[in-house]
């Protein structure tokens, strides 16, 4: 956000009100012989602009919701054993709805396209398989996360349901707190993958493509390749931060070139890759004060700050305050 300045108006000779008012007027008087040459007199009114408020503290706002609630679609023949797990998930400001067999879980996801669906893998009719392979067969509903819950636990059936497209697997009886916990990381990550789908195909439409699709792969197949590629090497980036790869490495790893991956990032994470590498560091950084009790210089090594002066001046540039400090407002600020 950029903050104006009030403008001075030194030179009006006019009295300036002092009743604060919320809009700002200019009336022009003239005396009815105005000639081109004449000068125009301006009546300049009291404006008073709201003072800007401070930003809150990063390390001390709790997270809140600002978008709407998502919408859970749960797929079970026994709805009624699922009572306790719906009124936690609504408790949590979900919206559910709930389908008992597979051909009413199909119509219910072609018709109101949940933000997640719940499938349960043994359902009567069409089984949790054949509804999970037909919801990524229809281009409508090919995008939805869902999540398959049965009461097998071996591998064959995770392995299977993955193949199949599953984003994760849950075994009964499930805990309200790992479904929680797994519920909103796939929310969280296919929202972040529509932003960013979104804000490529923008950068597209004004600029043109991010690079030239490869044979056979074209339109939103090869936008959802570029985005791949890009989460690919964010990745990479947040699994070596002691010892990051030089942006030629970070190309060569994820299949890319330099320019193309720079592009990207920029696009994408409105960032550069050292930029991005330096809010790693910082975030981790924060991360380890506030849930370890391992001494500053080890945290420094940790997130591939040289010394422990490097990770105190970075600190103290993004929130104002030494590591030990943070430290402490972090472990002493109400949750």
């Amino acid at each position: 956000m950029l903050l104006g300045r009030t403008p001075s108006f030194a030179a009006v000779p006019q009295t300036i009100e002092s009743k604060p008012r919320m809009l700002q007027k200019t009336e022009l008087q003239t005396d009815g012989r105005r000639n081109a040459g004449q000068h125009v007199s301006a009546i300049v009114e009291n404006a008073t602009l709201p003072t800007p408020k401070p930003w809150p503290d990063p390390a001390t706002q709790p997270w809140e919701r600002t978008v709407d609630p998502a919408h859970l679609l749960v797929v079970d023949d026994e709805i009624d054993s699922l009572e306790l797990v719906i009124a936690h998930l609504r408790d949590y400001d979900f919206a559910v709805s709930t389908a008992q067999d597979g051909a009413e879980a199909l119509a219910a996801a072609g018709e109101h396209r949940p933000d997640l669906i719940l499938l349960d893998v043994s359902l009567p009719g069409l089984n949790g398989f054949e509804v999970l392979r037909r919801l990524k067969q229809i281009p409508a509903t090919s995008a939805i996360p869902v999540l398959m819950v049965t009461g097998y636990g071996d591998t064959e059936h995770k392995v299977r349901c993955f193949e199949l497209g599953a984003a994760d697997y849950l075994v009964k009886p499930v805990a309200e707190a790992e479904l929680h916990a797994r519920v909103t990381a796939q929310l969280q990550q296919a929202r972040l993958q529509q932003a960013l789908s979104a804000r490529l195909r923008g950068y597209e439409q004004r600029f043109g493509p991010l690079d030239e699709p490869e044979p056979g792969v074209a339109g939103e197949k090869g936008m959802r390749a570029d985005v791949a590629l890009l989460m690919n090497a964010r990745q990479i980036l947040r699994e070596r931060l002691a010892e990051p790869p030089s942006l030629t490495e970070l190309a060569r790893l994820v299949g890319t070139n330099q320019p193309r991956l720079s592009k990207g990032f920029r696009t994408l994470f409105g960032t550069t890759v050292s930029g991005f590498v330096r809010e790693c560091r910082l975030r981790r950084a924060r991360e380890m004060l506030a849930e370890t009790q391992l001494p500053v210089k080890s945290i420094a090594l940790e997130v591939g700050y040289r010394s422990t002066s490097d990770l105190t001046r970075a600190v103290k540039g993004h929130w104002g305050l030494t590591p030990t400090a943070l430290r402490q407002r972090l472990r002493t600020a109400p949750n």
